[in-house]
């Protein structure tokens, strides 16, 4: 079983009763009573208005966007979720489901709404020889641990495992093995999902199959998952990562795709990290110095004994050649890399700096331009320490699920620009606005957003995203959601 993370809220006490006033639109105490007042129903779990509390669900790992809910519901029960979804929907209360907040511009936020914070129902319930049911509120990292201990894992992992298995599934969970695998979504068998009606429904490609593509990173728009049934794979206990080195990220790419037909590679990943200690060179601004990056890519092969390795192709790839460094680790270590590491940016104080992350899906037929066009744009203002570049690639035909949008050629890269910047105000909005036009980019090229990003985004984007699904996500919404309460963060039926 998980353990949800601590916070603030661990240690306030219960109160006896808690009334809300329709009129008013705030919380009172069994004292302050009146008429007009309305009961909140008794929980398994806490409902929690305490106003310092509440400014932990006001805030996401982008630090950009800060909207304050009514209220912070941590469920003891499924029950908890059902009963609550149906008082804020008699009394025409916003929410939002949560897991672990790690989006970059607000999309788990609910002003003046109410946060449903899934990471209090953490359990896992059954694994079996294919499959796993878990609780939306379960860490991947935790389930990792469990499955890999029976021998089993699921087929495609984010590589920061400390998110929930509810949250990844709302956007549609992308990794290293993606260009084989597709995406987390890709692996659902059920769901057990609380719709906005606070319905509880089980949903599957064969039962209430609208909820069910209509959940699959649907971004939270037309239920609560508090349930899921994942497919697993067996596992290898060990990981061998080979790197290879480039000059430019040209080269890179090229080697990229190659390694997406080598059938020995389980794990593929691209990457550009700065070079520190630069030569000033004039950029963004004044003070500002243009980045120079170091490029290289990680191929894994997962085994269990290493004299498999013996019979691994030659990996002697067309530009790069024999690999630079190699690399061996357990499985669960290798899992459990990028964890490691942002706890060590966390412990370095970078954890609280803003992030106004941009993740692109971009055609392959565009994907060197567009990252020629990243590139240049970059200096130690707009990226600085913790930042980098990732480059995922992928195949469509590995792609199941309607709404995670991504561009029609065959084949395409995932780029990841992931910044870390000072929390200046001027800044922030500068980055969110180049955010924009990189977004407006791709989009001409055929390409798709990632939408963790921090990009600002109305009606008329998400309906430009979704394309000729957008009528059939709609018709969802009123089916499952008639008062437009869920997706308060992202206001997109506003």
């Amino acid at each position: 079983m998980s353990v949800a993370p601590r916070t603030s809220a661990d240690q306030l006490p219960e109160p006896p009763a808690l009334y809300f006033d329709p009129d008013e639109r705030s919380w009172v105490m069994a004292a302050d009573t009146a008429s007009r007042f309305v009961l909140v129903p008794r929980l398994d779990g806490n409902l929690i208005t305490d106003p310092s509390a509440l400014a932990d669900m006001a805030d996401d790992f982008g630090h950009l966007i800060h909207r304050t809910p009514l209220a912070w519901l941590r469920p003891g029960s499924t029950a908890d979720v059902v009963t609550m979804v149906r008082f804020a929907r008699r009394h025409g209360i916003r929410l939002v489901g949560r897991g672990c907040g790690h989006t970059a511009f607000g999309q788990a936020q609910a002003e003046a709404g109410l946060v449903v914070d899934m990471r209090s129902l953490c359990q896992i319930h059954d694994i079996m020889l294919d499959r796993v049911r878990v609780d939306a509120g379960v860490i991947w990292r935790d389930l990792i641990l469990a499955t890999t201990a029976v021998g089993l894992t699921p087929p495609v992992l984010t590589d920061f495992t400390a998110l929930t298995v509810g949250g990844t599934l709302s956007v549609g969970g992308v990794g290293g093995r993606s260009f084989r695998y597709g995406a987390q979504v890709d692996q659902v068998v059920e769901l057990q999902v609380v719709t906005g009606q606070g319905e509880l429904l089980t949903c599957s490609a064969e039962a209430h199959a609208g909820l069910f593509y209509g959940m699959l990173a649907g971004l939270g728009l037309c239920g609560i998952v508090v349930q899921a049934t994942l497919r697993l794979i067996p596992t290898r206990q060990h990981a061998r990562t080979y790197r290879f080195f480039y000059p430019d990220h040209t080269t890179l790419l090229a080697d990229l795709r190659w390694l997406t037909t080598c059938s020995a590679i389980d794990y593929i990943r691209g990457n550009a990290v700065p070079i520190p200690a630069q030569s000033a060179t004039p950029a963004g601004g004044p003070g500002s110095r243009r980045l120079r990056f170091q490029f290289f890519l990680e191929a894994t092969v997962f085994y269990d004994d290493v004299g498999e390795l013996a019979g691994l192709p030659d990996l002697d790839l067309p530009v790069a050649g024999e690999a630079d460094q190699v690399e061996d680790r357990t499985y669960v270590a290798f899992t459990d890399q990028v964890v490691q590491l942002v706890n060590e940016l966390d412990a370095a104080g970078l954890g609280q700096l803003p992030h106004p992350w941009l993740d692109l899906f971009v055609p392959d037929s565009a994907v060197k331009h567009v990252s020629t066009d990243i590139l240049a744009q970059l200096d130690d203002t707009t990226f600085g320490p913790g930042s980098l570049l990732l480059f995922y690639p992928f195949s469509r035909d590995t792609l199941r699920c309607p709404l995670f949008r991504v561009p029609d050629e065959p084949t395409f890269v995932l780029v990841d620009i992931l910044r870390t910047i000072a929390p200046d105000p001027d800044l922030m909005a500068a980055v969110v606005a180049r955010n924009r036009h990189l977004y407006e980019r791709v989009v001409s090229t055929g390409g798709q957003l990632y939408p963790i990003s921090a990009v600002p985004m109305d009606t008329r984007d998400w309906a430009r995203h979704f394309g000729p699904l957008w009528q059939e996500l709609t018709r969802t919404k009123q089916q499952y959601d008639p008062d437009a309460l869920l997706g308060a963060g992202l206001r997109i039926f506003d």
